[in-house]
C-alpha cells in the first residue's frame, strides 16, 4: 500500500500478482489480509460532488488553504508539493459533507509532513480554527522540541536531532511522565530498563512477582502465586492472574474432529483411539479415549463409546447414555470420586472433574471435550495441542508433526482387546458432482442469511460444519438423520460460545412435525 520505494510515480499499484492496479480500491483489495471481522468488505465509491459543493471546498476557505499564497503553508511548498494533499482534502470533504474536523485532518497531516522536513510554518491554527486542545499543566506550540524533557531523561531537549513538532509542551516546573505533564517531584519508577507512572503495577513473565511504583520513585516488589483456577496470561493489554478459560475440541458425526485450536479433520479409524492426553509421556492425571465403528457402511465411522481414565477411575460413556464405573454399570447422577460428577443435562451425559476436564457425550455420535488453559501447551491426541496454533495439531505420539491426518490419526490407536477393529483406513467418500449439489443444497441452511442458524454466525463462523455437513452427506447417501445430527451439532457449539438458537429445527426436515 506504501509502494515499492523505486523513484517512480507511475507503477506505485503493483499488485501482489506484480500487476499494476487499475484504481485505488483495486490496489488495497489486493492487499487485504484474512480478518474475521464480518464487517470487512469492499468500500462502497463516495458519490461526488455537487459543482457548487465542489468549488467552495477548493476555495480559501476550505482545502485551497494548502495551495494559495500567501498563506501559512507557503513556505512549504518547494520543499512538499501540496497537490496531493489538496486532492486528499477534496476527496473526504466531499465524501464526509464538508465537517471541519475532516477539514482539519487533511491541514494536520500536510503541516506534519512539512514538520518532518525540517520546515518551520507559520501559525495556521487558533482558539476558532481547528484549535488543539491540551491536557493539564501543558501548552499549544506550533514548534515544540521533537526530544521533550521526560522523567526519565531531563536532557533531553538539549542533545535533540529531530526537526521541531506541533504539540503541546509541558509547562514549566512539569516533565513528560508517560503522556501526562507531572511535578518532577510526582515523577515515576524506571525499572528493569521500562518506566512506570506513579501507582502502576507490574508482573513478571511467570507472574511470580508484582512490583508497584511508589512515590520519589521507589519500587516495590512482593511476591505473587495464581490460584487454582486462574493462568499466568495478558489480557486487555496487562499481564497477571487471570481466570482460566475454556478451550473445546468438538467431535461428531461421521466423525469430524474440530481440535481445541479449531482444525478441522475427518478421521474415519474404526477402533480405539486417544483423544487427549499429556505429551512426552507427561502426566495429566487424565486421558480421554474414543473408541469408532462403522455405522451401515464400511466408507465412514462415528463414535461409539467414550472412556475417561483419572485417580484410579475408569468412566465409560457408551450409546443410549449408560454409564459404567470401573466395570459396573451406573444410576445417575453419580459421584465416585471427590471432585468428579456424572449426570444427565437436557441431551447430555456430564463428567466433571476437579481437574478442569469436562465431557459431554450425547449418547450417540456427538462429544465435547473441555479443557482448562492451564493445559495449553500440554495436550495431545486426536483433538491437538492447544498451542494457539493449528500448524502442529498434527502431532503424533513420537512428537512429529504429520501433514495427512489418516497418518496422524491411527498413531494414536489404542490396542483393545474388547474392540476388534480393522485398522486399515477407509479411503474417502467422493461425492458425484449431482450429489455433491444435492448435499451443498442440503446444508446450506447452516449458513443462509436469515435462516435459523444466523444469530452464530458471527461469533463461530459455520464454515466448518457445513463442510462436514457436504462430507456426512456424501458418505451416508444424503441421509436425513445425518443431515439433523450436523445441524444438531452446529447448534450445540453454538450454545457453548453463548448464543442460543431456541428451536432451530421448527420448520426443517429436523422438526417434530417432518418426523
Amino acid at each position: 500500500m506504501c509502494g515499492n520505494f523505486n523513484n517512480r510515480r507511475d507503477d506505485e499499484y503493483m499488485m501482489p500478482n506484480g500487476q499494476q492496479a487499475a484504481d485505488s480500491n483495486a490496489l488495497g483489495e489486493s492487499w487485504q489480509v484474512p480478518d474475521s471481522d464480518p464487517s470487512c468488505g469492499v468500500p462502497v465509491p463516495s458519490p461526488p460532488c455537487s459543482a457548487e459543493e465542489e468549488k467552495l471546498y477548493q476555495s480559501d476557505q476550505f482545502c485551497g488553504m494548502l495551495t494559495t499564497r500567501p498563506s501559512s503553508f507557503e513556505r512549504c511548498h518547494g520543499v512538499i508539493n501540496p497537490q496531493d494533499y489538496f486532492d486528499t482534502c477534496l476527496y473526504d470533504l466531499c465524501a464526509l459533507n464538508g465537517g471541519q474536523e475532516f477539514l482539519c485532518a487533511a491541514l494536520e497531516a500536510y503541516a506534519d509532513a512539512c514538520q518532518a522536513a525540517g520546515v518551520t510554518l507559520l501559525p495556521w491554527r487558533n482558539t476558532t480554527f481547528c484549535p488543539l486542545q491540551c491536557p493539564p499543566n501543558s501548552l499549544y506550540d506550533p514548534c515544540m522540541t521533537g526530544c521533550p524533557a521526560t522523567c526519565v531523561d531531563q536532557q533531553a531537549p538539549q542533545n535533540c536531532s529531530k526537526p521541531c513538532v506541533e504539540g503541546c509542551a509541558c509547562s514549566s516546573g512539569f516533565l513528560l511522565s508517560g503522556d501526562t505533564c507531572v511535578p518532577e517531584a510526582n515523577c515515576g519508577c524506571l525499572f528493569e530498563g521500562n518506566y512506570y507512572t506513579e501507582g502502576e503495577s507490574t508482573v513478571n513473565e511467570n507472574c511470580t512477582r508484582q512490583c508497584r511504583c511508589e512515590a520519589k520513585g521507589q519500587m516495590v516488589c512482593s511476591a505473587l502465586s495464581c490460584g487454582e483456577d486462574e493462568v499466568c496470561k495478558i489480557q486487555d493489554g496487562q499481564r497477571g492472574c487471570y481466570p482460566a478459560s475454556t478451550a473445546i475440541c468438538h467431535i461428531y458425526g461421521d466423525p469430524h474432529y474440530s481440535t481445541f485450536d479449531g482444525k478441522l479433520h475427518h478421521f474415519q479409524g474404526s477402533c480405539n483411539y486417544t483423544v487427549v492426553t499429556g505429551c512426552d509421556n507427561s502426566s495429566l492425571g487424565f486421558s480421554v479415549t474414543t473408541r469408532n465403528k462403522h455405522r451401515g457402511s464400511r466408507s465412514w465411522t462415528a463414535l461409539n463409546s467414550v472412556a475417561l481414565s483419572l485417580d484410579g477411575l475408569h468412566i465409560a460413556l457408551r450409546q443410549h447414555k449408560e454409564v459404567y464405573i470401573n466395570g459396573a454399570l451406573v444410576t445417575l447422577p453419580a459421584s465416585p470420586a471427590p471432585g468428579v460428577t456424572i449426570s444427565l443435562s437436557g441431551s447430555y451425559v456430564w463428567v466433571s472433574t476437579k481437574l478442569g476436564l469436562q465431557l459431554q457425550f450425547n449418547g450417540d455420535h456427538e462429544l465435547l471435550v473441555k479443557v482448562s488453559e492451564k493445559y495449553k501447551g500440554r495436550l495431545c491426541g486426536l483433538c491437538g495441542t492447544y498451542t494457539g496454533s493449528q500448524q502442529d495439531d498434527f502431532m503424533r505420539p513420537d512428537g512429529v508433526v504429520v501433514p495427512d491426518f489418516n497418518d496422524f490419526g491411527a498413531s494414536w490407536m489404542v490396542p483393545d482387546d474388547e474392540w476388534p477393529c480393522d485398522p486399515a483406513i477407509s479411503p474417502p467418500v467422493n461425492c458425484t458432482p449431482a450429489e455433491e449439489e444435492a448435499a451443498n443444497k442440503q446444508c446450506s441452511i447452516l449458513t443462509h442469511l436469515g435462516g435459523p442458524f444466523q444469530p452464530c454466525h458471527a461469533v463461530l463462523p459455520p464454515k466448518t460444519y457445513f463442510e462436514s455437513c457436504v462430507y456426512d452427506q456424501c458418505a451416508t447417501g444424503g441421509s436425513t438423520e445425518q443431515l439433523c445430527n450436523d445441524l444438531g451439532a452446529y447448534a450445540a457449539a453454538c450454545a457453548e460460545v453463548g448464543i442460543a438458537l431456541g428451536d432451530w429445527s421448527a420448520g426443517t426436515v429436523c422438526g417434530k412435525s417432518s418426523a
